[in-house]
């Protein structure tokens, strides 16, 4: 008989989620014996178990049971998470061998092997209705234990694995084993889920290294989850991420030339001119008009013309500094926003860039020029003046015969 202190610990503990508890009972000749208290289901019955504990040497299952729960918690990866499991479960149990399971594909997993992670194929699956975490089966595939999960006990009438008993019977005796320890990483996510550990002996669990295995399969099975959720979520960050740089480059660049758009170019003017009036940097801007471009779209329409304006971008492109800027002002024009450059340093860019167009034909136009505006920030500048006297440098340059480059005119 239980007294009702026995009765109480034993109802708190399950109430705590236990399985069950250890108590210590007289015999009749004056000593005493230590038994483990647990219940189970079996149909629709629950059944007081009572067990010897036998005191296992060298043990420190708490000590132990923290050591390696805190370790797989703390895993950072699936195959770290594999290997503190795997490892943890051959030093508590002293089977001979722990595996995952790979029931798909052969159980081939080329990561996780490189990661050193033993892996087998393995003929069946849990059955997942069952939803037992954690079973000892004997050498003719009969299960010798289950252990459900606390308020979720398994039927005992059958072993919750999808396969005939002479197919997994041929597995073990291929092993030689005598025992296999299942375990069930129960969840949602995709990926393997299964353990085993195999010995060439008869196995039991003691009650204490069962809780506390179940315990370890379910951190194991919580931590493998907030993992695949991690995965997730920085996989969505990076597309969300890729995505808002495709949006931002779509709504700063111009889709015909692929440099920046008027929008983006004044922006880039608007922040550079603030810097150089803040640092007392020097700042020049090129404006640039492709000559004729009227004519060209005439003569070989506008598809040859969105080809000559493209080509034009990327020339000048390719003779600017990484630090300098390139954007359609509109139309045929474009401006290039030079930070650092005083106006004989931009006048020199500005040429380099007139000689490379009129030294690159473009089929089937033939020789393509543009005509140059340059102009250099002065002291109290906003973007509207300092664009305004490189358009008129342009003007300037278009009036001296094209192909060429102008500054403003003293006090202009």
């Amino acid at each position: 008989m239980l007294g009702a202190d026995t009765v109480t610990a034993l109802a708190r503990a399950l109430a705590r989620g236990s399985p069950g508890i250890t108590a210590l009972f007289g015999r009749g000749n004056g000593t005493s014996q230590r038994l483990y208290l647990s219940l189970h289901a079996t149909g629709r019955h629950v059944i007081l178990e009572v067990e010897p504990q036998q005191e296992e040497a060298g043990h420190d299952l708490p000590g132990l049971g923290y050591t390696w729960g805190t370790r797989i918690a703390r895993a950072s990866s699936t195959s770290e998470l594999y290997a503190q499991l795997l490892q943890a479960l051959q030093v508590l149990t002293g089977f001979e061998s722990c595996t995952l399971l790979g029931h798909d594909n052969d159980g081939r997993d080329p990561h996780l092997e490189q990661q050193g992670i033993p892996i087998e194929s393995f003929p069946c699956t849990v059955d997942r209705s069952a939803r037992v975490p954690l079973m000892l089966i004997d050498g003719q595939a009969k299960p010798a234990e289950l252990v459900g999960s606390p308020g979720s006990l398994p039927d005992l009438s059958g072993c919750p694995l999808c396969l005939p008993p002479p197919k997994l019977r041929d597995w073990l005796s291929g092993r030689q084993a005598r025992a296999a320890l299942i375990l069930d990483l129960y969840e949602a996510t995709p990926g393997r889920s299964l353990v085993v550990c195999r010995d060439r002996q008869p196995r039991h669990l003691a009650p204490p290294l069962r809780h506390l295995l179940l315990q370890l399969t379910q951190v194991a099975t919580l931590r493998r989850a907030l993992l695949h959720e991690k995965q997730q979520t920085q996989h969505r960050y990076r597309l969300l991420h890729e995505r808002n740089t495709r949006l931002q480059r779509l709504a700063y660049t111009d889709p015909l030339t692929q440099v920046a758009n008027r929008h983006r170019i004044e922006q880039v003017l608007e922040t550079e001119l603030a810097a150089a009036s803040r640092n007392g940097s020097p700042l020049a801007v090129l404006l640039f008009d492709v000559d004729r471009f009227k004519s060209i779209n005439d003569a070989y329409g506008h598809e040859v013309g969105d080809r000559v304006l493209h080509r034009v971008a990327q020339e000048a492109q390719s003779h600017l500094r990484n630090s300098d800027y390139l954007g359609r002002w509109g139309g045929e024009e474009f401006i290039a926003v030079v930070p650092g450059c005083d106006l004989t340093q931009a006048q020199e860019l500005a040429w380099r860039v007139c000689r490379a167009l009129a030294q690159s034909p473009i089929e089937p136009v033939g020789q393509v020029t543009a005509s140059f505006g340059v102009a250099a920030c002065q002291s109290g500048d906003s973007c509207r003046r300092l664009v305004r006297r490189a358009d008129l440098a342009m003007y300037r340059a278009k009036r001296a015969g094209r192909a060429c480059v102008r500054t403003p005119e003293i006090g202009a």
